[in-house]
């Protein structure tokens, strides 16, 4: 491994808290399970939970399920995806991270090898890990239950990293081809799409100074008008941009669709939905993509900062906040564009957040939005960001915590935060609907449908915002034990669970309040007060899970897996009757 590599490692440690005694191939795993995810998949995720290395890893150190655009864990999150969408778009992603210098043949073939495995119609390996085991069952709930929703079947994308330079050898070359060659010949995946990517030390290097560096763009925007003065905005442009010039600011430097410009985007790319089949067409008919500017609504950029030279336009910090469907459609058809089709594009240039929200309101309005979609937009939400930012002067930076109401919001700015204390919206759903509504069952579910079904008992405007800085610190607090070996990594999967039952330990069976008021502020702050002493916070813990356990071995779970039983309501009830008897004895 090279100094520069090195010291990404090194960056990527210190962001993200990982401790010093961490192995270096197991810190390398996660930082490359880091750099690929994150460019694959918009949203913030626990690396930890798509690292699968280690024992029984079958040649795997990371495996993704990516069902249309999100990260999938469990069944019930396909299922709820699906009853959003007409249809699933299925992608497979492995990965195998190796600190060697080199390109082995012998690695490689095992790499595939263990990937091919992992969809055969055998049982895996008694020896396979139990996160393995969870996925290849998830994929096979997906064949066995949703073959007839996909939107054509799923990608395989496979990427293979070591700290060496990638020549194009013959050899590995045909061995890579003849491994790709079984896995087509399962007939499992769409054609063409059964892919390996080699990716060196040069390649990894630019992939994380894209993940770590505000996006940068450089466009010729000829056919443009400027906007007169709009208060809140700096500048303004609107005009028509070619759509080959276009694709210069949604990809990275390799060819690959920069999916974190469209953070602030409300609505998910939808796939293979009427409307971009009927974009899709109107690119590949030669008779009529010259209408396209005509045909379409365009895209709305708002930028912090843009530097003009002439018809040359240097666009920095950038989201694209409207035209996410219009944007992956001319990414799908980059081969079919020529200089003669056009876009209609606004560039807004502000560091109003204010202006930012309206647009985005206003640019997202004409067809049907998901309701959890403008969730970061109400007053509650940015309240609630404040309120965690006023535990700021806390002596104790352990339960300094950074609430994101809004994806990757602190990305481009604050980058000494620790990326581990960022609380995201999905996180803080699932924090305080197990620790305050007593449902860590539920967590395994897609976060929009979670919202919906709690939609009068959480983000209520008359609520504390203690319980839900308090929920999130229990959980937190636990996770980084885990993280540090405090606590065996396989109670992780535990954190909701333990977060309900710590916060009964502390208070008692009677159920926490969530209005304002002092009852409610007193019944926190008790909490956060044990928390911070390390050696109550870590007895805290230990006793919840010795109870969680106690439980699970009961005679009416003997049969379950643990996987099984956490999902359960009636384990959930068993817990806190538990708790319940042992207050009364």
């Amino acid at each position: 491994m090279d100094r520069v590599i090195e010291s990404y490692v090194k960056d990527f440690q210190q962001e993200y808290d990982y401790p010093g005694n961490l192995g270096k191939s197991e810190l390398f795993e996660r930082f490359v399970n880091h750099c690929i995810f994150s460019r694959l998949h918009s949203e913030r995720f626990e690396v930890d939970d798509v690292t699968v290395g280690g024992g029984g890893d079958m040649a795997l150190d990371g495996v993704g399920i990516v069902v249309n655009d999100n990260l999938v864990f469990s069944r019930e999150e396909v299922d709820e995806l699906k009853s959003k969408s007409r249809r699933l778009e299925v992608k497979f992603i492995f990965i195998q991270s190796k600190t060697s210098s080199k390109f082995d043949a012998g690695e490689i073939g095992n790499f595939m090898f263990g990937v091919g495995s992992f969809f055969s119609n055998q049982p895996l390996p008694k020896a396979a890990n139990e996160e393995i085991k969870a996925l290849k069952e998830l994929a096979d709930y997906l064949y066995d239950n949703h073959s007839i929703d996909f939107d054509g079947n799923p990608s395989c994308s496979m990427y293979y990293v070591t700290t060496g330079s990638w020549q194009d050898d013959l050899n590995l070359l045909h061995r890579i081809q003849a491994e790709q060659k079984k896995l087509e010949d399962t007939n499992l995946f769409e054609k063409n799409l059964v892919e390996f990517f080699p990716i060196d030390s040069d390649h990894l290097k630019t992939i994380y100074k894209e993940l770590k560096n505000k996006v940068d763009k450089q466009i010729e925007f000829e056919r443009h008008t400027i906007i007169p003065q709009v208060d809140g905005v700096s500048e303004a442009y609107i005009g028509i941009l070619p759509c080959n010039e276009y694709l210069k600011l949604i990809c990275s430097q390799d060819g690959t669709l920069l999916k974190s410009l469209f953070y602030d985007n409300v609505r998910d790319f939808q796939g293979d939905n009427p409307v971009n089949r009927e974009i899709s067409k109107t690119l590949e008919s030669p008779s009529i993509k010259d209408s396209f500017v005509f045909l379409n609504n365009g895209v709305t950029i708002v930028a912090k900062s843009v530097q003009k030279t002439g018809f040359t336009f240097t666009i920095r910090d950038f989201q694209i906040v409207n035209g996410c469907q219009t944007s992956h459609i001319i990414y799908e058809n980059r081969n079919e564009l020529d200089p003669s089709i056009y876009l209609p594009v606004k560039l807004i240039v502000t560091s109003n957040e204010e202006v930012t929200n309206r647009i985005i309101k206003a640019t997202n309005r004409q067809t049907e939005v998901k309701v959890e979609a403008f969730l970061s937009l109400q007053p509650f939400q940015k309240e609630l960001e404040e309120f965690y930012g006023s535990f700021s002067n806390d002596k104790d930076e352990s339960c300094r915590l950074y609430y994101e109401r809004r994806s990757k919001q602190y990305d481009s700015q604050f980058s000494n935060i620790k990326k581990n204390k960022i609380v995201s919206v999905t996180y803080q759903i699932k924090c305080f609907i197990s620790s305050f509504l007593r449902s860590p069952h539920s967590t395994h579910r897609y976060y929009g449908e979670l919202l919906k079904t709690n939609k009068d008992k959480i983000f209520i405007e008359s609520h504390s915002f203690y319980p839900y800085y308090t929920s999130c610190l229990t959980c937190h607090l636990f996770q980084d034990l885990v993280k540090k070996g405090k606590i065996k990594s396989k109670y992780r999967k535990y954190a909701y669970h333990v977060s309900m039952v710590a916060i009964i330990l502390v208070h008692g069976i009677n159920p926490p309040p969530s209005r304002e008021g002092k009852k409610t502020r007193d019944y926190c702050l008790k909490i956060v007060e044990d928390l911070q002493d390390s050696r109550k916070c870590l007895k805290l813990f230990e006793q919840s899970l010795e109870i969680i356990e106690s439980v699970a071995k009961s005679k009416q779970y003997s049969s379950l897996d643990i996987r099984e039983i956490i999902r359960r309501k009636q384990f959930s009830s068993d817990l806190v009757r538990f708790l319940e008897s042992e207050s009364q004895s």
